[in-house]
């Protein structure tokens, strides 16, 4: 288990050397060693029903404006919207990950049983290259926006569109995405997400060791490294950069 900040580094660069140095990876925090890897969407409600996707987003997208009043997205915006929601807390398809790994490693040491995942997105994505219709062909992290009409998948839009369109997407496995920073948290916390396909099993589940890892913190090493990461410059008020982040801040410090 880890009990340091430079074991967790250590653990990082140990995991991106056995994956045969990857260009670029991204983190996950959970908040216990058992939670999956599975979209709040697809977890079962507390009275063991199911959430429905398209009234969520669809009722999500006629009544954000007016809590919201500066809030302009276009209707067609689909990408941004699903983006807006899952950050706003709805349940979506999407699961968040961040490029920032010592600020997901400070999220995780929030909670009494610290895990953090890493994925390989790049890879991710390679697994659907072999699907003769993708387009563009090699481009590991394409365009949310752009809907292909015709033949072609984009794969950058295909699982959104899926979202949206009562599960009719044509990908079975999730696919990672780059978002609109369509709000200002969204770039204090290097914010992008996977966004599950056709298979409702969590990622851990659908792809091998060779795309993910999970590291383990010990629990009782939490406040430690906690302190740590805030002398490296990792507090609240980075993660939240906003009065409510500021004032969680300064009442911890004070």
């Amino acid at each position: 288990m880890i009990t340091t900040i430079r074991g967790f580094i250590s653990k990082i660069r140990n995991q991106i050397s056995a994956w045969e140095s990857p260009q670029y990876v991204w983190f996950r925090g959970e908040p216990d060693v058992e939670t999956r890897l599975l979209p709040k969407l697809y977890r079962p409600k507390s009275d063991g029903s199911e959430h429905n996707e398209n009234k969520l987003l669809q009722m999500f997208r006629m009544k954000a404006p007016s809590f919201a009043p500066g809030l302009t997205l276009p209707r067609e915006n689909i990408d941004e919207w699903l983006f807006l929601a899952q950050h706003v807390g709805l349940p979506t398809r999407l699961l968040d990950w961040s490029e920032n790994s010592l600020l997901t490693l400070y999220f995780a040491l929030k909670e009494d049983k610290p895990v953090v995942w890493m994925l390989d997105p790049m890879a991710l994505n390679k697994l659907h290259f072999k699907r003769q219709e993708i387009v563009p062909k090699g481009d590991e992290f394409p365009l949310t926006w752009i809907r292909i009409e015709g033949p072609g998948i984009n794969l950058g839009h295909e699982n959104i569109r899926s979202a949206w369109g009562k599960d009719d997407g044509k990908l079975d496995l999730p696919v990672a995405v780059h978002p609109t920073y369509i709000h200002p948290r969204m770039k204090a916390q290097r914010s992008v997400f996977t966004i599950h396909g056709r298979k409702k099993e969590p990622i851990d589940a659908l792809v091998d060791a060779t795309i993910i890892a999970k590291f383990e913190i010990l629990p009782k090493s939490r406040q430690v490294m906690l302190n740590d990461l805030s002398r490296l410059g990792i507090q609240e008020s980075v993660a939240f950069p906003d009065l409510d982040g500021l004032s969680r801040e300064l009442a911890t410090i004070y």
